[in-house]
């Protein structure tokens, strides 16, 4: 095997393996003749594609449910609610 395999490319960038079959099946990784993803080119052809107007903040899940939302996105966010009224 001369590159990642789905779980541990996922696990590089932070992502599940879903999201890496995904993209897999859309053309946006890189991958050598024995099937496993090249991890430097498939960084770099990921960043060329995505559209950052479409990315959600990394965590945004985690924190909505802690934290209200604003009109700023939620990962943006310094402070949580529950801080500021004890400051």
């Amino acid at each position: 095997m001369q590159g990642m395999s789905e779980r541990q490319y996922a696990a590089h960038v932070s992502l599940s393996r879903g999201a890496i079959q995904k993209a897999k099946e859309t053309g946006r990784l890189v991958q050598h003749a024995d099937g496993s993803i090249d991890a430097a080119a498939s960084d770099a052809r990921r960043a060329a594609m995505t559209d950052p107007a479409k990315q959600r903040c990394r965590g945004a899940r985690k924190r909505k449910a802690e934290t209200a939302r604003t009109s700023a996105c939620a990962c943006k966010s310094s402070t949580t609610l529950r801080e500021d009224n004890f400051q």
